[in-house]
């Protein structure tokens, strides 16, 4: 498995996230391309803060 993809699991099996975040999620469920955008790396922090998509 990929490590995004395996990422992308764990988000959406986590408990912690609200309800909200986990749609987010499901409707992303099957688009490869998109859960690779979002979670094939770290965010950045830079002087202004947070850099890409969250989740």
């Amino acid at each position: 498995m990929k490590d995004y993809m395996k990422i992308y699991e764990e988000w959406l099996n986590n408990p912690y996230f609200d309800e909200t975040t986990k749609e987010e999620l499901r409707a992303i469920a099957g688009d490869e391309n998109e859960i690779k955008e979002r979670f094939y790396m770290d965010l950045e922090f830079g002087t202004a803060g947070l850099r890409g998509v969250i989740g």
